[in-house]
């Protein structure tokens, strides 16, 4: 492949990322919005998702924001039921929240849609092409972990 073309592969890339990011934080707000969530709150859950039960203060390394802020977070998200917040039996001090599985039902009906057609979508690439993207994906994950912004 010639500089020029993987040039324009390279920018080609870079907008179809930034159209996937701003059209799934769209998507999100939206979900977000039918539950009577925020955003942050949104996320919050997938992180809970993604990492099992965690305390308060690895949700603010995770999110960036400060302990205080996920403090009010958790508060909207126990509140509405999302979250419960419960001693850590390892440390004394500080607690550890745990999503409520049945409230998730809720918001994973709003993407059984999307998800379906996403799966669909990834049906038909070959494994190869999978492997790269998992890969790809991987890497600038990592990326984004060494260079996270805090505020």
């Amino acid at each position: 492949m010639s500089t020029g073309n993987r040039t324009a592969l390279h920018a080609e890339l870079v907008v179809q990322i930034r159209r996937f990011i701003a059209g799934t934080i769209i998507f999100n707000q939206k979900v977000a919005e039918r539950v009577g969530l925020h955003l942050t709150d949104m996320q919050c859950i997938n992180l809970l998702e993604l990492l099992g039960t965690v305390t308060p203060g690895t949700l603010a390394e995770c999110t960036g924001l400060t302990t205080g802020g996920v403090t009010v977070m958790l508060d909207r998200l126990e509140k509405a039921g999302f979250v419960k917040r419960e001693r850590n039996p390892d440390d004394r001090r500080s607690v550890l929240v745990r999503l409520n599985p049945r409230k998730l039902q809720k918001i994973h009906a709003l993407y059984a849609g999307i998800n379906q057609q996403f799966e669909a979508s990834l049906s038909e690439i070959p494994e190869a092409d999978l492997r790269s993207v998992v890969t790809f994906f991987s890497r600038v994950n990592t990326i984004r972990r060494e260079r996270h912004i805090s505020s």
